[in-house]
């Protein structure tokens, strides 16, 4: 068969028509096609009915209270160290109590030199008697020449007793104490406090105060006093003031530093020393102090050899 050009324009016509045809249906097909982007999605109403319905849950829900979990590791709390009490039941064989200063109270101003007696009042504390063995000694501090001195006679446990030491100021000025403690028959030291074992003490100030005046008669062993030299020495030292007294003077004055002295005089002619005495024929002390008068330091005790201190 042959094909002429009008069989194949009568064919192209037919495809084009069918394809025409068709074209409408397709355009009215694809909007079916394609998903419909406006409709629900089915799961998220889902998930999203489950959300409200937990919500309204817990709002309607009563408030629970959440309960602290329970620690399960053990603290290891460290014990304080014990500290040693000062024992309240110990009691001491040989233990004093001090009760007061019966003379110079602490911080009593002295004179160079001025000699002076501390007095303390102790009582017995222990259950051991204090006996003639026992002794004041010496401590620490400023010794100012006091020596050991005996516990006077036999002290019961609850007796007092006054305890005293003889001492000597400094020559220099300044404040001094010092302290001393007993002494037991066994050589054992002892005190008060709540280890029997604190001293009491002398506390003194020792100040360079203005010069005193002096005074006294010369008795001298003849019908006139011959012309003399008058000495002043200062106790516990080489010190020494001299004056120099004419003929026919039965009395004299002078002025003094303060301090402790000692009051002589010698004849040079005669060779005979006076002094100031106590009953036994011993030199006697005496104080002078600042803006003061000190009397009756007679030099009237004569004799060929020198006078020993006392004191």
């Amino acid at each position: 068969m042959k094909i002429n050009t009008n069989s194949i324009l009568i064919l192209f016509g037919i495809v084009a028509f069918a394809l025409m045809a068709c074209f409408p249906v397709t355009l009215l097909a694809m909007p079916l096609l394609r998903p419909n982007q406006s409709s629900p999605d089915h799961v998220a109403t889902v998930q999203a009915v489950i959300t409200q319905t937990a919500y309204a849950a817990t709002q309607n829900a009563p408030t629970q209270t959440p309960v602290p979990a329970t620690a399960t590791s053990v603290l290891n709390t460290p014990v304080p160290p014990t500290k040693t009490a000062v024992p309240t039941a110990v009691t001491y064989c040989d233990w004093a109590t001090f009760i007061k200063d019966v003379t110079i109270p602490d911080g009593t101003q002295l004179s160079p030199g001025e000699t002076f007696t501390k007095t303390w009042r102790l009582q017995n504390r222990g259950p051991c008697t204090w006996t003639p063995d026992y002794d004041v000694v010496f401590y620490s501090g400023a010794q100012m020449s006091g020596t050991t001195m005996q516990v006077p006679g036999y002290i019961a446990p609850g007796q007092s007793v006054d305890v005293a030491v003889t001492f000597t100021a400094p020559s220099s000025p300044g404040h001094y104490v010092g302290y001393w403690i007993l002494r037991n028959s066994s050589g054992t030291l002892f005190g008060t406090g709540a280890w029997a074992d604190e001293a009491f003490y002398v506390d003194i100030y020792v100040k360079d105060l203005p010069h005193g005046e002096v005074t006294g008669n010369i008795c001298y062993p003849s019908e006139f006093n011959p012309p003399l030299t008058l000495y002043f020495e200062l106790k516990g030292t080489n010190q020494v003031i001299q004056f120099s007294i004419p003929e026919n003077s039965p009395t004299y004055k002078v002025l003094l530093p303060n301090g402790t002295y000692y009051a002589y005089a010698w004849a040079p002619n005669y060779n005979l020393e006076g002094a100031y005495v106590h009953p036994e024929r011993i030199m006697k002390s005496f104080v002078v102090k600042g803006r003061q008068t000190t009397t009756g330091i007679n030099i009237c005790d004569w004799d060929a050899y020198s006078h020993a201190r006392g004191e």
